[in-house]
């Protein structure tokens, strides 16, 4: 059978596509999924502006693309979780509107550093998931998953973290590797460009979505363009991410 893939799958330029199409919505979940290099980072950080409060965890030794981009957004980083107070709800506010946008970095450099790293992120995990309304971003999820084992934690949080008005935004290069519940549960997913058949196959399999027309459209992306899927609404269009 011959897809119509202009019709099924729109180009729209970025400013259309981030002013028209995508409405992210605080506790709706996003999905972004592609090889390196193909521009997840850049779309992340795009989209990232639309939420107020942002808990970004990083997972890397050294970031300095990561690091530009907090200091020019006006993240503030911390090495432990800054746990908001227990009681009166205007001192909770208080406390998160002095950081509404963290750079959640626990030291990755020394051979102790995944269990401190476990450690920093589950106090997190329970402090955002009380406090609720937070958006919370994986740049790496299967790293999250699968390295620092904490998959169970992390598919609890999107099962029920939308009760809470929290957001996820969870980015990683092999669909395959990581938690069904990543496809389930976000209402918006971007994909890049891949060529790999197990991948194709995952992305493809999107509910109820065209899965043939999917694998042809990802693989033929160009370098830096997405195709965007909200699951809800059966939307899909392609568009490329906005310079750096």
């Amino acid at each position: 059978m011959n897809y119509d893939l202009d019709g099924l799958a729109p180009v729209v330029d970025w400013e259309d596509f981030d002013n028209y199409v995508f409405d992210w919505n605080q506790g709706e979940h996003v999905g972004l999924v592609g090889p390196t290099g193909q521009g997840k980072s850049t779309l992340e950080y795009a989209l990232l502006p639309k939420r107020k409060y942002v808990a970004f965890f990083a997972t890397k030794p050294n970031d300095p693309t990561l690091k530009k981009f907090g200091e020019k957004n006006g993240y503030e980083t911390f090495s432990e979780w800054p746990e908001t107070k227990k009681g009166f709800s205007l001192k909770k506010k208080a406390d998160i509107e002095k950081a509404p946008k963290r750079l959640l970095w626990p030291d990755a450099t020394k051979i102790t550093s995944l269990s401190n790293q476990q450690r920093v992120f589950n106090k997190a995990f329970a402090d955002i998931y009380a406090a609720g309304g937070w958006t919370v971003v994986f740049d790496e999820f299967w790293y999250m998953c699968t390295v620092l084992k904490m998959e169970l934690q992390s598919r609890i949080l999107l099962q029920q973290a939308r009760s809470n008005n929290i957001s996820f935004v969870m980015g990683a290069q092999r669909p395959s590797r990581i938690p069904v519940e990543v496809w389930d549960q976000s209402t918006h997913l971007f994909m890049f460009k891949d060529n790999d058949e197990v991948n194709l196959k995952r992305m493809s399999g999107i509910g109820w979505l065209a899965a043939k027309p999917i694998r042809e459209l990802v693989a033929n992306l160009d370098p830096y363009q997405f195709l965007y899927i909200n699951t809800r609404k059966g939307w899909l269009y392609r568009s490329t991410c906005p310079p750096e």
